[in-house]
């Protein structure tokens, strides 16, 4: 039998503040680990979380009170929203960010960071909408290398060739529409099953979390990163991460970032730092890293933009880890007392154990990389490259060690 879905806010939306009634079981454990960074006074932008029975309502087409919730944010605002379901590891729908950029809007911003940064935030806001909302052609929305007034004019031209209709000016027609493709995604029988499989019950719900947009982009020091204080392979204490200038979200991330962008966070030899460039910035995110694996008892990868050179903490997520980091990463917490020796046996799944057991390739050694892959079982193995179970079966029975290599994880 299903279970009941908790009871929905008055307004379908509640602001996170320190003392919001902020729940990981009705707004998502996003929403409540930025309730969190708010009761450590980081400087989180102003938030407001829906919680699950308001997004299911809104998969069907009824919204909440947008003029109440838009009171939150101040006039003009642009937004980001971005999935928050009970386990972060459950997944959900990808962020939208800028929400709320139109042409009146991209005026203002010519005038205040740029023509440069204008164009920049108008063509993602399109690229994100026309793909994920629209449900248009990707290949039509490809990210823009230049973003000149000529690639912007192309893409509104785009859209409308592509949709029919002009891009929407209304703000309140992309705020409703950016959150009924979210929860509608949730919904969906792909989704559902995905999540089903990492261990989510069949009913299980989704918030949405509306944060305002710290831009990135502008005419002094702005940009995005990540940073974690522990190596996720490993479990050893390491800063890693990136930060890119007049980018967004996770853009120092993506596979091919732009070198004349990006930079190391710690000081480098090799190039231009975060700690250099930015040394009130870098004792921040030092001080954060700290304050958040000792009050949340966990270590955290923080994303993070700076604006015209302050500082925002958008987000922090569990460090992903193996199996082999998740115990060393448990093992240090109870020896720095803040967890128990009794908590941390218990945050080590007992069937990760056999994982710990095989053998491991050095993550730092040296070696000729010719592909990557999934791999099909934990652990290390060496021989000759096979392509099929035949193969294999020959290689066994004249004892030559082999590796079958499939196209996908198929026996």
């Amino acid at each position: 039998m299903q279970k009941p879905a908790p009871p929905s806010e008055p307004n379908g939306f509640v602001e996170i503040t320190p003392s919001a009634p902020i729940a990981a079981n009705r707004h998502g454990g996003r929403a409540k680990c930025l309730q969190r960074l708010v009761r450590l006074d980081m400087p989180v932008p102003r938030t407001c979380a829906l919680d699950f029975a308001t997004v299911a309502r809104i998969s069907r087409g009824i919204f909440p009170d947008f003029d109440q919730m838009m009171g939150c944010f101040g006039p003009d605002p642009l937004l980001s929203v971005r999935p928050s379901s009970e386990d972060p590891d459950w997944g959900g729908p990808g962020a939208i960010l800028n929400i709320g950029m139109n042409d009146a809007q991209h005026a203002r911003l010519v005038e205040s960071h740029g023509e440069t940064a204008a164009n920049a935030l108008y063509l993602r806001f399109i690229q994100s909408y026309a793909v994920h909302v629209a449900r248009l052609d990707p290949d039509e929305f490809e990210p823009a290398t230049e973003p000149t007034a000529e690639t912007l004019e192309r893409t509104l031209a785009a859209y409308e060739e592509e949709s029919d209709e002009p891009f929407p000016q209304d703000v309140r027609v992309q705020r409703g529409e950016v959150l009924r493709s979210m929860a509608q995604a949730w919904e969906g029988t792909s989704a559902r099953l995905l999540r089903e499989a990492k261990g989510a019950p069949a009913d299980a719900g989704l918030g949405l979390v509306v944060q305002k947009m710290a831009l990135g982009l502008g005419r002094k020091h702005c940009g995005s990163g990540v940073i974690q204080f522990v190596d996720g392979t490993t479990g050893q204490p390491a800063i890693i991460g990136r930060y890119m200038s007049q980018a967004q979200g996770r853009d120092a991330l993506t596979d091919n970032p732009a070198p004349e962008r990006t930079q190391y966070l710690a000081a480098d030899p090799r190039g231009p730092s975060v700690e250099h460039n930015l040394p009130e910035v870098w004792a921040d995110l030092i001080r954060y890293g700290d304050l958040t694996r000792r009050r949340l008892r966990e270590e955290m990868q923080i994303e993070f933009t700076v604006e015209n050179n302050a500082l925002y903490i958008l987000d922090a997520v569990r460090v992903p880890r193996s199996a082999r980091a998740n115990l060393r990463i448990a093992v240090a917490l109870a020896k720095d007392d803040i967890i128990s020796a009794d908590e941390a046996v218990l945050r080590v799944p007992p069937r990760s154990l056999p994982e710990l057991m095989h053998s491991q390739v050095d993550p730092a050694g040296k070696r000729d990389v010719i592909g990557r892959g999934i791999a099909a079982s934990p652990g290390a193995a060496t021989g000759k490259i096979v392509f099929s179970a035949r193969a294999a079966q020959a290689a066994l029975a004249r004892d030559e060690p082999c590796v079958l290599v499939r196209r996908e994880t198929a026996p």
